[in-house]
């Protein structure tokens, strides 16, 4: 069965089948989909993919996480019919990123001290989202639920502390430097000097990043379902200008125009001068709804 899905994977053009009736057919018997390209980015041949693997750091642990894509608002009055599901595996660099590695641990499975804690002794990215984006260059997470930043008086040394669910809780800044350049797509990685529960995937080669992220993993090769990290690329953005291209036809540009005024009216409201900040905030959803270790 599996042979045969995957024969009518390679002989129907993927214009010629709906992304549901393709997904459908890849949870079916398991068969391998080609998965489709986006600008700028080619297959990877062989040859390139071996050379590239040698230079990589090695993958110590896989972990993932399970995404639900909210398309549309406005297609269908029931939110789970213009959703997308599909699941990001992941690598992680234990040898080169230790002590990010073991932080993404506790963020994937909610155990404090890894696989071996209590369960729900620690935040967990289930329940958290991707809220905004970089364009070709990061894809970043939300904070996971209950984590909130508590900033300390000066009289108290500054900085800042974390708590989760009115608790402390350890989610120092990890300063840790791996040496792995931003140099391709599909790599977390974090902000070395925040603490949190933030991270990214880069979208692009974006050497840019080197000073002050540091990679810790990998979206592992062949494990994005029909374009998924594209899929959220596609959907509108605040770009504090004009409606994004990914708008299209007059209600589009409405419920857009409607969003971002709407959000800038409260920012102005309130006074606050970081409107800058939530410049590139995704306005559709996109949840990680479940997350693990493989």
């Amino acid at each position: 069965m599996a042979s045969l899905l995957c024969a009518l994977s390679l002989s129907l053009s993927p214009s010629g089948l709906t992304r549901r009736q393709l997904t459908a057919l890849a949870t079916a018997g398991g068969a391998s989909l080609p998965l489709r390209t986006f600008a700028g980015v080619e297959p990877t041949t062989v040859e390139a993919s071996r050379a590239s693997d040698k230079a990589r750091p090695r993958v110590t642990s896989k972990g993932f996480i399970d995404l639900r894509i909210i398309e549309s608002y406005t297609s269908s009055p029931v939110l789970e019919n213009s959703a997308l599901r599909g699941r990001l595996t992941l690598g992680l660099y234990g040898e080169a990123a230790p002590k990010q590695t073991a932080r993404f641990v506790q963020l994937l499975t909610g155990r404090r001290g890894g696989p071996s804690g209590d369960p729900d002794s620690f935040p967990s990215l289930s329940s958290a989202s991707f809220s905004a984006r970089r364009p070709s260059e990061l894809l970043l997470s939300g904070s996971c639920p209950g984590v909130s930043e508590v900033r300390l008086p000066d009289s108290l040394g500054g900085g800042v502390n974390f708590e989760w669910n009115g608790l402390s809780v350890a989610l120092r800044p990890v300063l840790e430097s791996t040496g792995v350049s931003h140099d391709r797509r599909g790599l977390l990685t974090h902000r070395i000097e925040d603490g949190g529960t933030v991270f990214g995937i880069t979208l692009g080669p974006a050497p840019q990043l080197d000073r002050d992220w540091a990679v810790f993993g990998e979206v592992l090769a062949g494990s994005e379902p029909l374009g998924l990290l594209a899929e959220v690329e596609a959907l509108p953005y605040l770009t504090g200008e004009a409606a994004p291209a990914s708008v299209t036809g007059q209600i589009g540009a409405a419920v857009y125009s409607a969003q971002r005024s709407a959000l800038m009216a409260v920012t102005q409201a309130l006074g606050d001068s970081r409107a800058d900040e939530r410049i590139g905030k995704l306005l559709r959803r996109v949840e990680i709804v479940r997350s693990g270790l493989l």
